[in-house]
């Protein structure tokens, strides 16, 4: 078995993929577009809106879409974790994600984590963000 995580954005899709794409340095290995659907009619303001697309990175795999036209997009509780070894490639992630964002909670130290801190990026999706707590001294 395998999970896949599916997010639907309010036509921003393609933005957020190619923000992702770079942040972790990843690849899109598919993108279809909604006019390129032969069997759906489209409007015109619609057929470069994402259909679906796949963004692959190093330790997960990402797919996505644009909402139909008037279908409301909500993000709810739910969130990403990212859990990393070193310390700048957080602050990096973070920093990146929280640009244009909002900061939930900023990074500090926590009483598992070296360091912990969430962000809902400019695309409206939450993201948690911290250090591993494999060697964190209890």
């Amino acid at each position: 078995m395998e999970l896949n995580v599916h997010l639907v954005f309010n036509g921003n899709c393609e933005a957020a993929f190619s923000t992702y794409k770079e942040l972790f340095n990843g690849e899109i290995v598919f993108l279809f577009r909604k006019g390129e659907d032969p069997t759906t009619k489209v409007n015109e303001a619609e057929k470069e809106k994402i259909s679906h697309i796949v963004l692959n990175a190093e330790h997960f795999s990402i797919q996505g879409e644009d909402a139909d036209a008037g279908i409301p997009v909500s993000t709810g509780s739910n969130k990403f974790v990212l859990v990393f070894k070193d310390l700048a490639k957080l602050q990096n992630v973070f920093n990146v994600l929280s640009d244009g964002g909002e900061i939930v909670a900023p990074l500090e130290k926590s009483f598992f984590s070296e360091a912990m801190g969430e962000v809902i990026d400019k695309f409206g999706i939450r993201w948690l963000i911290m250090m591993t707590d494999e060697d964190w001294e209890r």
